[in-house]
């Protein structure tokens, strides 16, 4: 059964939820931390912390009962921030922006989400993990200086400068480095003051880390002599289509028909610009996505499996061992002795 919410039905259902003392709140400090267990709808734990005036860091942490189709019709809310899928699969549409888009583990996107309708497809029994960075651009970025504030994206730059604030969504991908800074926010050993300053510290490495992303790609479109960047182009949509669909990607034929090239061009292109074939690319980047979400711990071992698109568990721990010397159920418990 599908269950469709507005997020006013979605407040007024928290407010009665509230009254029947489904939810638990409490707020210390800096910190907020919320958790419910909203009847046939969902179990959810919230984890809200206002790192300074123009930062703050959100965890979310959401198990659904049923199937849930969730429309946004606040339209009043203009937000920037960076959000971080460590575990689960949603499907998004925001209209007038973008087409749908699957928004699953290893991905992160950056957005400015103002006065835009959405619309969520959420998959009943997946266990949803997410980090979210909010940031107030013109107080955020008030003591950069103008050459400084050439080197962050334009919608970001726009909105510091000018107060122009324009809907925006990228999608990037979740680099090593992020998820060792992910990981450390999750297992933050601190409490009271430390706490927020050591949050405080990783959020700002991960938003480093996501301006590196941007000045990386910018580059890349600039740094191809000789090269028709129209087929590199096609080279890098061709990946991302393979990263959004570890569980089932298209065949060769598929894909090189989706990004308008031949197929022998496409394997040739993948090679030169990634320095690997495609499906060997994909087979790579699933198993070190997994080895991430092991490191994690937040998943059992045939759940990493499966959200990173092996069917079969024995193929999967066959492959891990190959590739890092120790079967997926020894490293993810050689993790959780070194917390």
């Amino acid at each position: 059964m599908t269950k469709i919410f507005t997020t006013t039905d979605w407040d007024e259902l928290w407010q009665e939820s509230e009254e029947n003392s489904k939810v638990s709140s409490q707020s210390k400090g800096f910190e907020t931390i919320e958790s419910a267990k909203i009847p046939d709808v969902c179990n959810l734990y919230d984890y809200w912390a206002v790192l300074r005036n123009s930062l703050s860091l959100y965890i979310h942490q959401e198990e659904l009962i049923d199937d849930l189709v969730l429309i946004r019709d606040n339209l009043d809310d203009s937000r920037f921030g960076l959000s971080f899928f460590i575990s689960g699969k949603v499907k998004m549409e925001r209209h007038g922006l973008t087409d749908e888009t699957d928004e699953s583990v290893g991905k992160y996107y950056s957005e400015c989400n103002c006065d835009l309708k959405e619309t969520e497809w959420w998959k009943a029994g997946e266990k949803y993990l997410r980090i979210y960075l909010e940031i107030e651009p013109q107080e955020f970025f008030q003591s950069f200086g103008e050459e400084e504030l050439e080197q962050i994206p334009i919608y970001l730059r726009q909105a510091v400068i000018d107060g122009k604030v324009q809907p925006y969504y990228q999608q990037g991908e979740i680099t090593q480095q992020m998820w060792t800074v992910l990981s450390k926010i999750l297992q933050c050993p601190y409490q009271g003051l430390m706490k927020r300053m050591y949050l405080e510290s990783q959020a700002m490495e991960l938003i480093t880390l996501h301006f590196q992303q941007f000045q990386e790609q910018d580059i890349h479109y600039h740094s191809f002599p000789g090269k028709n960047l129209s087929d590199v182009d096609r080279i890098y949509q061709a990946k991302e289509i393979l990263l959004c669909n570890l569980e089932n990607p298209p065949s060769l034929i598929e894909l090189a028909r989706e990004v308008g090239l031949n197929e022998f061009k496409l394997k040739r292109g993948f090679r030169q610009v990634f320095g690997t074939p495609a499906f060997k690319y994909l087979h790579d980047y699933r198993l070190e996505k997994a080895r991430q979400l092991l490191a994690l711990g937040e998943m059992k071992v045939e759940e990493v499996a499966s959200s990173v698109g092996f069917d079969s568990r024995s193929y999967f721990a066959l492959a891990f061992r190959k590739k890092f010397g120790l079967n997926p159920k020894q490293y993810f418990q050689n993790c959780q002795k070194s917390l």
